[in-house]
């Protein structure tokens, strides 16, 4: 099957992860007391669904967390979501429930990822990642920042540099209308990030740009030598694979000589596409 994007009349009428917390509607804990890395328990306690994007970073309990996928949990729904480990040198509680860190994972590193929880679908149907890479992924990207954390948490680093990351935040804020974004660094493709709407966009770009953003930091700012246009279109053309998705919809999965990513497709309409160069 291939990729298509599906049009609406608007905005879903789903939350985010910060807007459901802060309403007191959503819930995320760990599975149990003794807890589990790859795993947290959500329960939507509210009336309507809430959309988790994948690599939005989820930090307190016994040791932060990304998620490993997006995930659109419905009104009442209490979902087991997949998600990997970003704080390698805790296991302790510092609190019961997990709060929404406004971030994401690293670009870099979510696309190494995507290509991990492929491979675990094809192979078990399941939204795994590699851990240990992962570890090493952030070790690497630590060590490139020259910032030192005690127990090893990715959000050390980007709290560090946070006044850099509001620099590129304000200056790359949405359009109006605007419900997607191609991203570049350095002159080449990072990445795609769309959304099924404006008003979801807005809300959840600063997030997912942070990740491009901590990239970004590391490189020497070049012009992009291709046409975006041409860069949808060849998406678009891309033979995607369908999985169960995690709380509600399908979760449709590409790899290709140019791309990797995924769609996620709930409701009749595309919830988040993310793709990336291989």
């Amino acid at each position: 099957m291939r990729l298509r994007f599906l049009g609406s009349a608007g905005d879903p009428d789903w939350l985010t992860l910060d807007e459901a917390m802060a309403a007191g509607a959503l819930e995320v804990t760990e599975v149990s007391h003794a807890g589990s890395v790859p795993a947290l328990r959500v329960v939507n306690r509210g009336d309507r669904a809430v959309l988790l994007l994948d690599g939005e970073e989820l930090v307190g309990a016994k040791q932060n967390r990304i998620l490993n996928t997006s995930v659109l949990i419905g009104a009442g729904q209490t979902v087991t979501i997949p998600v990997s480990c970003v704080e390698q040198g805790r296991w302790a509680y510092r609190s019961r429930l997990f709060a929404a860190a406004g971030r994401t994972l690293y670009a870099s590193v979510r696309r190494q990822k995507a290509a991990q929880v492929y491979t675990a679908l094809r192979m078990r149907g399941q939204h795994e990642s590699d851990q240990a890479e992962i570890w090493a992924d952030l070790a690497a990207r630590q060590e490139a920042h020259g910032i030192e954390s005690p127990t090893a948490a990715m959000s050390d680093i980007y709290e560090t540099r946070s006044r850099d990351l509001e620099e590129l935040c304000r200056a790359l804020t949405p359009d109006t209308g605007q419900v997607g974004a191609i991203i570049y660094g350095g002159g080449q493709w990072w990445g795609l990030e769309l959304l099924p709407g404006p008003a979801l966009f807005g809300k959840a770009w600063s997030r997912l740009l942070s990740g491009y953003a901590m990239d970004a930091l590391l490189v020497e700012p070049g012009q992009p030598g291709e046409s975006s246009a041409e860069r949808l279109a060849a998406l678009l053309r891309v033979p995607a694979e369908i999985f169960p998705a995690v709380g509600l919809g399908e979760d449709y999965r590409f790899r290709s000589g140019d791309f990797l990513g995924a769609a996620l497709v709930a409701e009749g309409r595309l919830a988040h596409l993310m793709a990336f160069p291989v």
